[in-house]
């Protein structure tokens, strides 16, 4: 028996958003997610602005992603102008974008504490000690951004203020005390995972496609042709009503739709072998917090930020150069491209986010998924629907 099945309102993600579903006999035929958030319009608002908004401006995007737009942003900035960053603030940058990696990757298994640990006891003791966990990352962003969510320290040029030496001691510290409860928590949620995956019926390959994967960076974000990427609408791809009620881009990396995220830089930066499917990538995402962790305490540990930080230089270009700022967000690759004229104003800017990527590979993942099950698939992308629509 085959019927269309429409569901609004995906719980226990970011932002609201939809399933299209073509089932038969219980199991999905065809999936479309897709996001129902109205467009804010921000690539249109910072037409005439002057590009050291940008960064300002962008990472009111989204309450969860505000430093990877920043980042991004400024980035982007920075290439069009052809303006050079100190190395020391470019380090400081990933240091910000990581710790907000393992805030947010944190706040996904919050999210979805209750489809592992069904027992109010169990869950509340786990949620207590990420909350631990978070409570740093939010001061290491407060400390070096200037504030917990919009950072205000991430400027066109670098970064704003500099760190003492006695600071970033102190951080290092932090993190010696944190990092155990870190690994403590990875084994506890991937067990979770593992008894989720047995009570639910769930093999392996779960939620599956046979995508490529996208990404430009381990940790920080690599130069990327932005010439790669095209975009189709929903007008293109959908017949009837999702063609009006559709409320985001669907980009394509050469051509193809692709997945960008945790298993990506797996797979593409240390030579991963992907099982295929969703829960590994819930595995993936927790073990990123270990070395971002890592990662992080890494760049503390072997560098001074006590010098100045900031390229002051008023960013102009000649109306024509395309800068593309990149950062691997927490999601996926996070990408900004700019224009600006002679007075610094912007005149072109394009936004790409992680979820936007990734909607085409959570739609593939359905096929051929219990229609009882779909949720889960979808949870496992940890999309901010938000940032889908900019």
């Amino acid at each position: 028996m085959r019927k269309v099945l429409k569901i609004e309102g995906i719980p226990l993600t970011e932002g609201h958003s939809g399933l299209y579903l073509e089932v038969e006999d219980g199991v999905v035929k065809e999936g479309f997610y897709f996001a129902l958030v109205p467009v804010r319009g921000f690539e249109t608002l910072l037409i005439d602005k002057e590009a050291i908004s940008a960064p300002i401006i962008t990472s009111r995007i989204c309450g969860l992603c505000q430093v990877t737009h920043a980042i991004a942003s400024a980035r982007a900035v920075e290439a069009a102008a052809g303006i050079e960053v100190p190395p020391e603030a470019e380090l400081l940058r990933e240091v910000l974008g990581l710790a907000v990696r393992v805030y947010n990757n944190f706040l996904h298994q919050i999210v979805i504490s209750e489809d592992l640990f069904p027992e109010k006891d169990e869950r509340f003791s786990f949620i207590k000690r990420v909350q631990r966990v978070r409570k740093f990352t939010g001061e290491l962003l407060e400390t070096l951004g200037g504030e917990i969510i919009h950072s205000p320290n991430v400027r066109v040029g670098g970064i704003s203020e500099p760190v003492e030496d006695s600071i970033r001691e102190k951080l290092l510290s932090s993190i010696e005390e944190i990092e155990p409860l870190v690994r403590e928590l990875y084994e506890e949620f991937t067990t979770g995972i593992d008894r989720m995956w047995e009570r639910e019926g769930l093999d392996e390959t779960f939620g599956s496609h046979d995508l490529p994967f996208f990404s430009t960076d381990k940790f920080y974000g690599k130069p990327f042709d932005f010439n790669r990427i095209t975009f189709k609408y929903p007008q293109e791809l959908f017949e009837g009503e999702l063609k009006r009620e559709v409320t985001n881009l669907y980009p394509f990396i050469d051509g193809l739709p692709v997945e960008t995220g945790p298993r990506a830089r797996k797979v593409l930066f240390e030579g991963y072998r992907p099982k295929g499917g969703v829960k590994e990538l819930h595995i993936l995402r927790a073990l990123e917090n270990l070395e971002a962790l890592e990662r992080i305490r890494e760049i503390l540990e072997n560098h001074s930020f006590n010098g100045e930080l900031w390229n002051r230089t008023f960013p102009t270009s000649d109306g024509e150069t395309l800068g593309v700022g990149v950062h691997e967000a927490p999601r996926g690759t996070n990408l900004h491209a700019v224009k600006l004229d002679k007075s610094g104003k912007i005149t072109y800017y394009k936004i790409v986010v992680p979820t936007e990527i990734n909607l085409i590979a959570i739609s593939r993942a359905l096929r051929g998924v219990p229609a009882s099950k779909v949720e889960f698939v979808v949870r496992a992308y940890d999309p901010c629907i938000v940032c889908a629509v900019h």
